[in-house]
């Protein structure tokens, strides 16, 4: 009576461990996922920022009527 209580005390365990190691799985998935996410949004952060900074120049250069400082130095740097 108490081996066979054992024995299916361990068919439940290993019952548990097989999802436990779907889930581990499934989970390592989900992390390499959202870092590629991360990365994908970083860089259209990146490129956010470089566009805000073109539009800011563009703003200068008409409200300033000559040239703003984001296009000064990108000439003084070509």
């Amino acid at each position: 009576m108490e081996n066979t209580d054992l024995k299916l005390r361990v068919a439940e365990c290993e019952k548990v461990s097989a999802i436990n190691q779907e889930l581990k799985e499934e989970i390592q998935e989900i992390k390499k996922q959202n870092d590629v996410l991360k990365t994908m949004c970083q860089n259209y952060e990146s490129s956010l920022k470089s566009l805000q900074a073109k539009v800011q120049d563009g703003i200068a250069d008409r409200s300033e009527g000559g040239l703003g400082d984001n296009k000064l130095k990108e000439l003084r740097n070509e």
